[in-house]
This record gives structure tokens, C-alpha cells and sequence, in this order.
């Protein structure tokens, strides 16, 4: 629900629905998860709005704070995970819409925090609001651990989540990455919140199918699979992305298939570290990829990375634009090759998916 018309603010206001209000990098795929869990109970997921916000709906915001019956903050990270390489390190996040919303809570509300986001940690000094912690840190309130990737049939991720001394297992059909299982938390906080228990939650997440283009494992045409990253990238959920990669079987392929391709578009914004960046990710190339087809002018530093590695130059194929990648990667797939798409939303990555999926 939109609050940009007198008719919407007037509707809000006669039902003054719950509001779980979701921000952060990765606030879509938690706010999926998070309907998810409460849809599945007619008693939990009643009148209840799950909001995404952020700068561009700031008074949107305000709005449904200070009108709404109860509110439920979920803040998902604002920073890139920890990593070994400087130029990695994201610039200082943007917080003051976050601060802002925060100084403004009703004493009653909740608030909901990764720990392992120090930026959002640190955000409970500022408030008196009763607070949950999700995230893979011991103290956190709610802990993901035991994280293992399931191999074909039935491709996914596996992890449990702990919370009060209770344990229950969780499994994200054919989806990959730890904003997906941040997600999951978060849906987990919420539904504990709104008086759902362990087991209904897990068996909600059952059901949770992720976002397109967001580490999501879909058929592609010559009896392939694609892990659809496509949606986003940064350097460090580009080398997550490689990581799985490696990690995942191919399907058993005949004619030569059942390889690895990595397809890496550029990553944009990352400021002066553009050879750096790209060139360590393409080291990456070697122990996750069979080939390596490069999209756009800072791509071809993943190539170099991956040479300087070992990774012979004839496995791999360089292109300016999408299109000519699509029909490149059309002729070069093989039955039971398992295709890794990942590259900055200005790559418009999904087009070579589209390519290639099974319709």
C-alpha cells in the first residue's frame, strides 16, 4: 500500500493495520520472507503491512510509524560481509533515514537487528525499544549455524536456526548466499514477534522461493542449470557466488557437459579499485570455473585474474554487450553444465538468462 494519495492515508488510518517495516540491502528478499511466514497463519499475517523503505518513501514512513497499531523495525545490513581484501571494504554506509526512523520509534514498538552487521549492531545504543538480534554470531538472539549446501536432487541450502535453547533445521529449496538466509532470520524474528513458534516458522520457509536474479538456481535450454545472480553484484557477493559455484555438482552431463560456467558482468561502482577488484575475483575463476565469458570493459580484468591463476586462455570468451553473450553462451552450453550469471544491474545480466532459460 502506497501512501501517496489521500485516499490510501485515509484507509490506513480507519484500519491502522500492524506495520513490519523493512531496511537495509537485501529489505526485498527479507520482506518476502517475512510474508512468507506470516502468511501462512491467518491469526499472525492479520491485517499486518509488510513495508520496504527507504530514502525515496521517507514521509511514507513516517506516516505509517506514527499511525500505525504496532510496529516491527527489521534492519537487514547496511555494509559488505568481512572480508581480508581492503579494496573490498564498501565506502561508509548511508544510516541517517535509518537513525531518523529509530529516534521516532513508539516505546512499544520492536526492533529487529543482524549482529553481524556492526553498522546495524550498534544502532540498539540509540534506542530503549526491545530488540532481537538474527545473524551467524554467537550472541545473536536468533543463530544460523550447521550452513550446508544439498546437492542434486533436491539443490538448496541448509542450515539451523537456534533460538531460546531451541534448534529446528531449515532448507531453502534452490537457493544459494547468506542474504537469503538473513532473510530466513529475519522472517524467523518477526514470526516469533507475531506468536508463531520454531516449528510453524521453519515449515512457512518451506514455501519461501526467493526473488529472480538473487542467487536462485533455475532450468536452463539443453538440459542445464542456471544460478541466476543476475539481479545485483559487489566484489564480495561476486566471490560468494563463485564460492557456490564450486561448491555445486553439475548436472551429469553427456557430449562433454557437466562443466562449470562462470558468465561475469562488470561490477560498477566500485570506485578506483576497478583492475583490483575485478582481477582478484577472476583468481577466483580458476577453482570454481571450467570457462570464463566476460561481459563489458571492466570484465576483462577477471581474465587477467584468472590467467595470472592458470586458467588457460583458450576457456575463455570476452564481450563488450549482452547480446553477442547470449548467443556465444547458446552455442557452448552443453547438456549437464551448471551456468553462474552475476553482474551489476547496469549490465542487465537477466538478459542473458533470458537467453538461455527454459521456457
Amino acid at each position: 500500500m502506497k501512501m501517496n494519495n489521500a485516499f490510501n492515508k485515509i484507509k490506513f488510518l480507519l484500519t491502522r493495520p500492524k506495520v513490519v517495516m523493512v531496511l537495509g540491502n537485501g529489505k526485498e528478499t527479507a520482506a518476502q520472507a517475512i510474508s512468507q511466514v506470516l502468511g501462512r497463519s491467518s491469526r499472525a499475517g492479520k491485517d499486518v503491512l509488510v513495508y520496504q523503505a527507504d530514502a525515496s518513501n521517507e514521509k511514507e514512513a513516517e506516516f505509517l510509524l506514527k499511525n500505525a497499531k504496532s510496529i516491527i523495525l527489521v534492519l537487514t545490513r547496511v555494509g559488505e560481509y568481512h572480508t581480508d581484501k581492503e579494496f573490498f571494504a564498501a565506502e561508509k554506509p548511508d544510516i541517517a533515514l535509518i537513525e531518523k526512523l529509530i529516534r521516532v520509534l513508539p516505546a512499544q514498538a520492536n526492533l529487529v537487528l543482524n549482529f553481524d552487521d556492526e553498522t546495524i549492531r550498534d544502532l540498539k545504543n540509540q534506542t530503549s525499544v526491545s530488540t532481537l538480534f538474527f545473524g551467524f554470531g554467537v550472541r545473536a538472539n536468533i543463530q544460523a549455524t550447521d550452513v550446508f549446501l544439498t546437492q542434486l536432487p533436491d539443490l538448496g541450502t541448509n542450515f539451523k536456526i537456534n533460538y531460546e535453547g531451541n534448534i529446528v533445521p531449515v532448507w531453502l529449496k534452490h537457493l544459494f548466499g547468506k542474504e537469503h538466509i538473513y532473510a530466513a532470520l529475519a522472517g524467523v524474528a518477526v514470526g516469533e514477534l507475531s506468536g508463531l513458534n520454531l516449528v510453524q516458522v521453519s515449515d512457512a520457509l518451506k514455501s519461501y522461493q526467493g526473488l529472480p536474479g538473487r542467487m536462485k538456481l533455475i532450468e536452463g535450454i539443453k538440459n542445464t542449470l542456471i544460478l541466476d545472480d543476475s539481479e545485483s553484484a559487489t566484489p564480495l557477493s561476486m566471490s560468494e557466488a563463485l564460492d557456490v559455484l564450486k561448491k555445486i555438482d553439475p548436472p551429469a552431463g553427456g557430449r562433454g557437459g557437466g562443466r562449470k560456467i562462470a558468465v561475469l558482468g562488470d561490477i560498477v561502482g566500485v570506485s578506483q579499485y576497478v583492475p583490483e577488484t575485478h582481477e582478484a575475483i577472476g583468481e577466483m575463476v580458476k577453482a570454481s570455473a571450467d570457462l570464463l565469458f566476460t561481459v563489458g570493459p571492466r570484465a576483462k580484468f577477471y581474465a587477467e585474474g584468472a590467467k595470472r591463476m592458470g586458467f588457460a586462455p583458450d576457456r575463455i570468451f570476452s564481450f563488450d554487450e549482452v547480446p553477442a553473450t547470449g548467443l556465444a553462451l547458446q552455442k557452448e552450453m552443453k547438456q549437464g553444465d551448471l551456468i553462474l550469471i552475476d553482474g551489476s544491474r547496469e549490465l542487465q545480466m537477466a538478459k542473458v538468462v533470458n537467453e538461455i532459460r527454459k521456457i
